[in-house]
């Protein structure tokens, strides 16, 4: 049998990995095309990155889909991750600054993208709970030191903040922080009031994604939306159905810049579908 020559040989291995360099692009270049498309059914999202082995929850996107933030579970602290998106594909998950020391989860960005919010037991000056709500801001391309909320923030405990494009902070026990030019009032319950947690308000503050176990549900938690009706009144919940929910618990609720998509926590992993599920509710209702 005749020998390659080593011209040859190099030549077939140049062209290997070459190949092998296009096809792994290819694939990196076709996850993030198919984010554009979020699935009519819900999907787990980006398995093997985002959702793992370990627990993941309360997910939030960056407008350009460039960043991604969740929380995972180690041990017995959560700590918000962030994914970044490159040329080539999706670089590993890293612990952001902010979440040491104490931990953080729930993230949440304001819809500039200039800060991000997100609860942490940590040392909280005047706080009368040990969960509060904390901020970031972005310094250039880095997240600075946060900082806690403070008052009246720091008076009640505020879990799993969701923020309108007002200003207006939601938190679970489905309660609202009106944001004035002097700063926040104290929280309020939803009119009617509502049982639930986990809020996701759409940036409008048209409707509200949350979590609830509700007689005539799936099972465990299920996801329920809530319409905005006349005078600041909000409508009778309604389940998302067998489409989304299942005999599992259903949580963290988030909704993407966009409003395309609707993220929420199942089994210790982040699922995506296509925000139409709670759109198509409301359509149906107008009929």
């Amino acid at each position: 049998m005749r020998r390659l020559s080593r011209a040859t040989s190099v030549h077939i291995i140049i062209i290997v990995v070459f190949a092998l360099v296009q096809l792994l692009f290819a694939q990196a270049s076709d996850t993030c095309i198919k984010l554009l498309n979020p699935p009519n059914v819900p999907a787990v999202f980006l398995p093997d990155l985002v959702s793992t082995p370990a627990d993941e929850y309360g997910l939030a996107v960056s407008k350009d889909w460039s960043e991604i933030y969740f929380t995972r579970i180690d041990g017995d602290i959560s700590y918000i991750l962030m994914v970044k998106r490159h040329e080539n594909g999706w670089g590993d998950p890293n612990i952001t600054s902010f979440s040491r020391p104490g931990g953080a989860a729930h993230p949440w960005l304001s819809v500039d993208e200039s800060e991000i919010y997100f609860v942490s037991r940590r040392p909280c000056i005047g706080a009368k709970k040990t969960l509060n709500v904390w901020k970031s801001k972005r310094h250039d391309s880095e997240w600075e030191e946060p900082a806690a909320f403070g008052k009246p923030f720091t008076n009640e405990t505020v879990h799993a903040p969701s923020v309108s494009a007002s200003g207006n902070l939601y938190a679970s026990g489905l309660k609202c922080f009106r944001k004035t030019d002097e700063g926040y009032l104290d929280s309020e319950k939803l009119n009617p009031e509502i049982d639930g947690s986990h809020p996701a308000v759409s940036s409008d503050e048209e409707f509200i994604v949350f979590s609830a176990r509700k007689p005539g549900g799936y099972g465990g938690n299920d996801l329920y939306v809530v319409f905005k009706q006349v005078d600041d009144k909000w409508g009778e919940p309604i389940n998302l159905g067998p489409k989304v929910n299942t005999n599992l618990v259903e949580s963290s609720p988030t909704i993407s810049s966009d409003g395309r998509v609707l993220f929420f926590s199942r089994n210790g992993d982040i699922w995506w579908v296509d925000s139409d599920v709670v759109h198509n509710l409301n359509r149906s209702i107008k009929k």
